[in-house]
C-alpha cells in the first residue's frame, strides 16, 4: 500500500527524496526538511506547505548560530525555514 501512496502523491515523492536536516530540535517521530532543499528539488514552497499542514506537519525556523551565543560582532545571519513532517507520512 505504501508504494501506491508514493505513486499517486508527487509532493510526498519529492519530500521523501530529500535528505532530512539533523539537529533542528524537531519532535520525535518527525523529520525536518529545509525549505531551500525543497525549492532546489523543484518544489513550490506554498504547495508543499499546504501538503505538510494537511498531513500533520508544520513550518518552523532555525535560530542563527550567532544569536544562540548572545552578542557577537559578526553580522546577524537570517533564520532558515524548515518543515517538520511526521515520518509516517513519507513512507
Amino acid at each position: 500500500m505504501a508504494k501506491k501512496k508514493l505513486a499517486k502523491d508527487p509532493i510526498r515523492n519529492l519530500l521523501a527524496g530529500i535528505q532530512p536536516a539533523l539537529f533542528l530540535g524537531n519532535p520525535s517521530g518527525t523529520v525536518a526538511i529545509m525549505q531551500d532543499k525543497v525549492v532546489e528539488a523543484g518544489g513550490d514552497p506554498d504547495e508543499v506547505l499546504a501538503w505538510i499542514r494537511e498531513h500533520g506537519g508544520f513550518p518552523d525556523k532555525s535560530f542563527p548560530v550567532n544569536q544562540r551565543h548572545g552578542l557577537s560582532p559578526k553580522p546577524k545571519q537570517s533564520s532558515r525555514t524548515f518543515y517538520v513532517i511526521p515520518e509516517d507520512e513519507l513512507k
